[in-house]
């Protein structure tokens, strides 16, 4: 359990606790787009209780979209797998919709192969600085980014790393999984915004919650285009490194937290469903 910080503790600002939420934000709401590890897990793992409640989310017509900085070869698999309406893999990179094992390209790239070359060729330079990094096991399933481990790394270290990736033309992101080499215009808010409007144009920006839990969701968190953001308890550790700010904040921890937004939705869809007497 977590307890809740007041406005001025670790930087946060105009973040309150899910529950002195306005009820009426969540009647309105058709979509999450949620992010996956430490969001939608726990301790690495899905839950019963996650699974359950997605499946009763799309029970009440409410869609789940997860957007995460997974592979594109881990993701097609879970866009098949799990009851929602599609992934987004590679933090904006691509979009799996549900059933479907061919991605759709958010980020323009005419040469995978020399890509792939010169996202090595970044890594390599990164590791001449930093020699204890260590390449990401997945990076053979990946397209548009490239990934090494987190777990070695303090925060200064991170802002070296990003501010390196800048100075060779790359953007750069974490999780609490993997540090991300990536596009510089390849974020979760940009490729979330095209899967919208060309997949479901007619949900305006108070029809959609989105959620996360750590610096790569950060953009999910920019209130210019998505008013409303939850992040769950975890996403207190990085009060300091966060420019965007959730909206709100769940008083439990990963999945756990996700399952309570998952009840504050369906109260919602309850207490707008009309009672035939």
């Amino acid at each position: 359990m977590y307890t809740h910080l007041s406005p001025d503790d670790k930087g946060f600002i105009n973040l309150l606790p899910l529950f002195e939420a306005n009820s009426s934000c969540w009647q309105k709401i058709q979509l999450v787009a949620t992010d996956m590890d430490g969001t939608l897990t726990k301790k690495g793992k899905f839950t019963s209780n996650l699974l359950q409640a997605l499946e009763n989310l799309a029970a009440a017509n409410i869609k789940v979209l997860i957007v995460t900085g997974r592979s594109a070869g881990w993701v097609s698999g879970l866009s098949s797998l799990m009851p929602v309406a599609g992934a987004i893999a590679e933090n904006g990179g691509l979009f799996y919709s549900s059933g479907s094992d061919r991605p759709i390209s958010l980020t323009p790239i005419p040469d995978l192969a020399s890509h792939r070359q010169n996202l090595a060729a970044a890594f390599e330079q990164l590791q001449n600085q930093f020699p204890q990094i260590r390449e990401s096991t997945d990076n053979r399933f990946r397209i548009t980014d490239w990934t090494f481990d987190v777990a070695s790394l303090n925060t200064t270290e991170l802002q070296t790393l990003s501010h390196l990736c800048e100075e060779m033309g790359w953007g750069f992101t974490y999780s609490n999984v993997q540090c991300h080499i990536k596009p510089q215009t390849q974020d979760k808010a940009v490729g979330l915004l095209q899967v919208l409007q060309k997949n479901w144009p007619q949900y305006s920006s108070d029809q959609i919650v989105t959620v996360g839990d750590s610096p790569n969701d950060e953009s999910l968190f920019d209130r210019r285009y998505f008013p409303i953001s939850v992040g769950v308890a975890n996403v207190l550790e990085y009060a300091n490194q966060l420019k965007y700010q959730p909206a709100y904040v769940t008083s439990t921890a990963e999945g756990e937290g996700f399952c309570e937004l998952s009840n504050y939705l369906l109260r919602g869809v309850m207490n707008t469903t009309p009672i035939n007497l």
